[in-house]
C-alpha cells in the first residue's frame, strides 16, 4: 500500500467510525442488495442480508427476540451502540498502517494524533444519526 493509499483509508475509516453504528449496518445492508455486489458469494451475500435485516428488524422493535442468538445480537448490537467511536486499539492500528505503507513510526504517529485531536472532540460532542431516531 502506498503512503496515499494508507491516508485514504484513515479517512475512509475514521469517517466510518463517525457514521455511527446503525448507520453502518444500514450501508453494508444497501451494499449487500445492490446488483452489481458479486465480489461476496451469493449464498454468503444472502445469509448476511437475512442476519442484518434481522439485527436491523430487533433494534427498531419491529420484531422481538424469540431466540438465544436474537438476543445475543440484540445486546451485543446496544453495546456497539454505547461504545464510543474509537479506542486505542483502533487509533494503534492506523499508525501501523501508515507505517507499513512507508511513513516513519514518527511521521505515523504525528499524522495519527494530529486527526485523533481534531475528531474525538467533535464525535463525543455530535449526537449519531441513530440517537436521533431512536
Amino acid at each position: 500500500m502506498t503512503p496515499d493509499a494508507a491516508l485514504d483509508s484513515l479517512a475512509f475509516l475514521v469517517g466510518l467510525r463517525l457514521m455511527g453504528t446503525d448507520a453502518r449496518r444500514r450501508l453494508r445492508l444497501a451494499l449487500l442488495r445492490h446488483p452489481e455486489a458479486t465480489d461476496t458469494p451469493q449464498a454468503h451475500r444472502d445469509g448476511l442480508l437475512e442476519r442484518l435485516d434481522r439485527i436491523d428488524a430487533l433494534l427498531d422493535g419491529s420484531r422481538q427476540p424469540e431466540t438465544m442468538q436474537d438476543r445475543l445480537d440484540l445486546a451485543r448490537a446496544e453495546r456497539e451502540r454505547a461504545a464510543a467511536p474509537f479506542d486505542p486499539a483502533f487509533w494503534l492500528a492506523r499508525t501501523a498502517d501508515l507505517i507499513a505503507a512507508g511513513l516513519t513510526a514518527q511521521q505515523a504517529a504525528r499524522l495519527v494524533e494530529d486527526v485523533r485531536q481534531r475528531v474525538e472532540p467533535t464525535a463525543a460532542a455530535t449526537p449519531h444519526i441513530e440517537e436521533h431516531s431512536a
